[in-house]
């Protein structure tokens, strides 16, 4: 626990517990080149007080080392409560309760944007393609409505790809059912079905909160084959071996003038319309054609410099600039 004479800090980063350990002086000591590593390099280089605190479940102790260092602002690095990455936004919630201004979007955006169905709903709303879609509930009838195949089949609320792999992507009524009865014997919770958008994965960044469109990032699958993975996996974001067998990279994406400002239009509005906040990723589908299509909304993305390959993170800011920038554009909506 921080002595109640420590000044103020500058910056208290908000972590998951976790993602480190206390040493025996109290101070805690994020694992080595974790995000929260290298985020806490970046913001000791810009600040002067800056603290890590572990988010744990004894909420109280949390809540009074924060309160006993009475930080400026808290960057919020959290994405979990004892491993449920639904309660992010609860996190959130507790830092509003608390009055403590802090980085990122709030729970409404946290919620929004972790609803597939939902968020698809409202992107729908703004003109932007998106994939049809249905929701089986966990009690629900296996039943498909009558969309074409391939689908791809997920956990609703899922995050980071989770349970998202090669046989995700259905091509018939019987592999439909079978997906579905798979992850309900893991699972409690609504699937999301959705037609599968044949084409490559992009990404695109946003910064501060005009936003600052970063350019698109597409994913490249250099192997070929029946057995090449067909989009971004849980096994391909976390695998390297596998990312280098199938000769996976993440490089600026080639597309017209035209594009790009269709592209950052539809990604302003959808950061306005899921109430997301000084940073965000917008993932979609890129077809053959050049169309693109709305799949999910990352709030408080994954800041790691090199999270989609090597000073990959925000395309064209370095990443001390990126951490920077996301304080100042959390401070200035206050």
């Amino acid at each position: 626990m921080p002595n109640k004479k420590t000044a103020r800090c500058e910056v208290a980063i908000l972590v998951d517990a976790e993602t480190g350990a206390r040493r025996a002086a109290g101070h805690f000591v994020p694992d080595r080149n974790s995000v929260e590593a290298y985020v806490l390099n970046a913001l000791r280089a810009s600040y002067g007080n800056v603290v890590m605190v572990p988010f744990t479940c004894d909420i109280a102790r949390t809540i009074s080392e924060l309160r006993a260092l009475r930080p400026r602002i808290v960057f919020n690095l959290t994405e979990w409560v004892d491993g449920d990455r639904a309660l992010d936004a609860a996190i959130a919630g507790l830092l509003d309760l608390l009055k403590l201004r802090y980085t990122g979007s709030g729970p409404d955006g946290m919620r929004l944007a972790r609803d597939k169905a939902l968020s698809k709903n409202i992107v729908s709303g703004l003109g932007v393609a998106v994939p049809r879609h249905f929701v089986l509930d966990s009690s629900s009838r296996v039943r498909n409505p009558g969309l074409a195949y391939p689908l791809i089949v997920k956990p609703q609320f899922g995050d980071g790809s989770d349970e998202v792999h090669g046989n995700s992507v259905v091509k018939s009524e019987r592999e439909f059912r079978a997906r579905v009865r798979a992850l309900r014997l893991r699972l409690r919770e609504p699937l999301i079905c959705e037609e599968f958008i044949a084409g490559s994965d992009l990404y695109v960044a946003l910064l501060g909160n005009a936003p600052d469109v970063m350019s698109p990032v597409e994913l490249v699958i250099g192997g070929k084959g029946a057995a090449a993975p067909q989009m971004a996996t849980y096994r391909l974001k976390n695998d390297g071996a596998f990312r280098t067998k199938w000769r996976i990279r993440w490089l600026p994406a080639k597309l017209s003038a035209v594009a790009l400002k269709n592209i950052a239009q539809a990604s302003c509005g959808i950061f306005r319309a899921l109430k997301l906040r000084d940073y965000a990723r917008i993932d979609y589908r890129l077809t053959s054609d050049g169309r693109i299509v709305f799949i999910e909304a990352n709030a408080n993305p994954d800041l790691h410099p090199h999270a989609m390959g090597i000073d990959r993170c925000f395309v064209g800011v370095k990443h001390a600039d990126v951490i920077r920038r996301i304080v100042e554009a959390a401070r200035r909506r206050r």
